[in-house]
């Protein structure tokens, strides 16, 4: 099956579900494709991370360090241990102009929100050549969170509207969603309600940043933290909350003794709970996404469901970043400098893509992968490759760039130096004419 990326927007339609079970809502954040109705945001399967580490993918992951184009968008790809090296050099955390310097190198890679965010950074970097990309962000911030509300005010304004319809409880209760979204986007605090399904899932989150080329040190303490969270309960109410915050105490005491005690993602997601255990106000950014769920959760038990469909299919229309360049900037002022670094990157990131999705009984064997990048990769999921061939109609050209490139390695002698057999070459497009019900017919003469 395809296997999605953990950004929220990287699918065909938005929308935030629960998973329903006993009657309760399991409290993560989840996102499904395809969806056909707002009714149907009330339950959705949990989605996960793409893997690099594909069992037999070693060879063509050898090849991902020659500049292999997304057999999808022809974007050049980015070796993803080029982005380890990066940040385990700390380089978004350097003056911009050193970020570009490097990000320069693959003048072929970045596309759509990245591309326009780095000529951002390149025109006030021109300007001010000591300044840090988050330093810029923090510059910039007040302006694009101006612009931002000036998106989101007509669609606040129409749920707003459409809440007087609601019975006087739910009616009360969106009230109150609205006023504390309000204190979000004012960067006012707020009290938030400690969940242990979201603190387990950002955890997960945090422990997947960590993992891609970190040391068993740092794999080790994540461990330990992921199974001492297994002992939170799925409750907050009087009788469970001492002993979450007792949890919470202890795996402060495994930060603080470990490799990872600097760690700002660690260190801001306890402090948080243990505010939000304690019941106090704290800062936190709008997320259209814990907007949508809490929204969706609000109302799962609405009788009207036309009304349910209409307020769901309404708050769906707030501006996501891959939509407006104001959200795509208000996400990443609220990261740290290697959390922006890995966003910008991300997108471009070589991935192995199963040609024939494991869900349809792909193998993992090599005529059965390809390159592409984690944005096509995520947002392919597990479709036919002939509906990806509707929906990316330019692939056959974008494959055939991929052949090329391959054949070209192979008269360089990198398929010799790294023994890798060039029937991956014929291979690759013998499955793409096949998979394309013989519509694709790749070139492959120059061998």
């Amino acid at each position: 099956m395809k296997i999605r990326a953990i950004t929220s927007n990287s699918f065909y339609h938005q929308g935030l579900m629960y998973e329903k079970t006993n009657n309760r809502y399991p409290e993560v954040y989840v996102a499904q494709s395809n969806i056909k109705s707002a009714s149907s945001l009330r339950s959705m399967p949990v989605y996960y991370p793409i893997s690099f580490g594909i069992q037999n993918s070693s060879k063509l992951r050898i090849l991902f360090g020659f500049d292999l184009p997304c057999i999808y968008s022809g974007v050049t790809m980015i070796d993803p241990k080029q982005l380890t090296r990066w940040q385990k050099g700390r380089l978004f955390y350097r003056p911009a102009k050193d970020v570009l310097t490097e990000l320069d190198k693959y003048p072929d890679s970045f596309v759509g929100m990245e591309k326009r965010f780095i000529e951002l950074v390149r025109e006030r970097s021109a300007m001010q050549p000591d300044l840090t990309i988050k330093d810029i962000l923090n510059e910039i911030r007040p302006v694009y969170a101006r612009r931002l509300r000036k998106e989101q005010y007509p669609i606040f304004q129409e749920l707003m509207e459409l809440s007087k319809q609601l019975p006087k409880d739910y009616r009360k209760g969106c009230d109150i969603l609205m006023e504390d979204t309000k204190r979000k986007l004012y960067d006012k605090p707020v009290v938030v309600p400690f969940s242990s399904y979201e603190f387990k899932y950002k955890l997960t989150k945090i422990r997947d940043d960590i993992s891609n080329g970190s040391d068993r040190k740092s794999k080790k303490v994540m461990s330990k933290l992921i199974k001492e969270s297994k002992r939170l309960s799925n409750t907050t109410n009087p009788s469970t909350i001492e002993k979450q915050k007792e949890v919470i105490r202890f795996m402060e005491i495994i930060l603080k003794k470990s490799v990872l005690k600097d760690n700002f993602q660690l260190i801001k997601l306890l402090e948080d709970s243990k505010a939000r255990l304690n019941q106090e106000e704290i800062f936190t950014p709008f997320s259209r996404k814990a907007f949508l769920y809490d929204l969706a959760k609000l109302l799962n038990d609405l009788p009207d469901e036309k009304l349910y469909e209409k307020i769901i299919l309404t708050g769906q229309k707030l501006p996501t970043s891959q939509e407006s360049f104001s959200a795509y900037v208000m996400k990443l002022a609220h990261e740290q400098p290697d959390k922006v670094g890995h966003r910008l990157v991300w997108p471009s990131l070589a991935s192995v893509e199963h040609l024939l999705p494991r869900s349809d009984g792909g193998a993992d064997i090599m005529s059965n992968f390809a390159g592409a990048t984690t944005r096509e990769n995520s947002t392919r999921k597990s479709i036919k490759f002939v509906q990806q061939l509707k929906a990316r109609p330019d692939t056959p050209k974008y494959c055939q760039m991929y052949v090329d490139r391959l054949i070209k390695l192979y008269h360089d002698g990198v398929f010799a130096r790294h023994n890798i057999s060039p029937t991956y070459i014929t291979d690759f497009a013998n499955t793409i004419y096949k998979l394309s019900e013989h519509r694709v017919k790749l070139d492959t003469s120059k061998m």
